[in-house]
């Protein structure tokens, strides 16, 4: 394995490593207090259902991707779902973020985190040309469950 294709595995890692950090502070935050958590943002709580509304989708989803990231950051073999996850969770973050600026109105604060999620799509963006790059060059990359060519006689 050259030294390139080391630096491509751990810049991967690092990235998982963030998000996967970045998920779980989510996750635990929302998971342990719904109502201070929604509080700063103006969205009140006013029922069970809504609490729990609020710590399924703030905090079980990010809880499971942060999982699901971890399992991939682990794992060589791995890496390319993992940061293709990214890619597709951060380009959906960040379409809907720009999608409520132009319906909703500009905020200080969906500036704020607009542009660390441009950030992290465009890394995770990177690591996956990168990662298949490295795929093509060292012939790793076949798939479980892929037929192998079979040997005639």
């Amino acid at each position: 394995m050259t030294r390139f294709s080391r630096g491509i595995i751990w810049f991967n890692r690092l990235l998982l490593a963030a998000a996967t950090f970045i998920m779980t502070m989510i996750a635990v935050r929302t998971l342990r207090d719904p109502i201070g958590s929604t509080l700063p943002l103006g969205i009140a709580l006013n029922s069970p259902t809504a609490i729990t509304v609020v710590r399924v989708g703030f905090g079980g989803f990010p809880l499971g991707f942060a999982f699901a990231l971890f399992s991939c950051l682990v794992s060589t073999r791995r890496l390319l779902t993992g940061v293709s996850l990214v890619v597709a969770v951060m380009a959906a973050a960040t379409l809907a973020r720009i999608q409520g600026l132009l319906v909703d109105g500009v905020t200080s604060y969906n500036l704020t985190l607009l542009g660390p999620e441009i950030v992290m799509l465009t890394l995770s963006l990177v690591a996956m040309v990168l990662e298949r790059r490295r795929r093509q060059q060292g012939g790793v990359g076949v798939r479980y469950g892929a037929l192998q060519p079979s040997v005639s006689r």
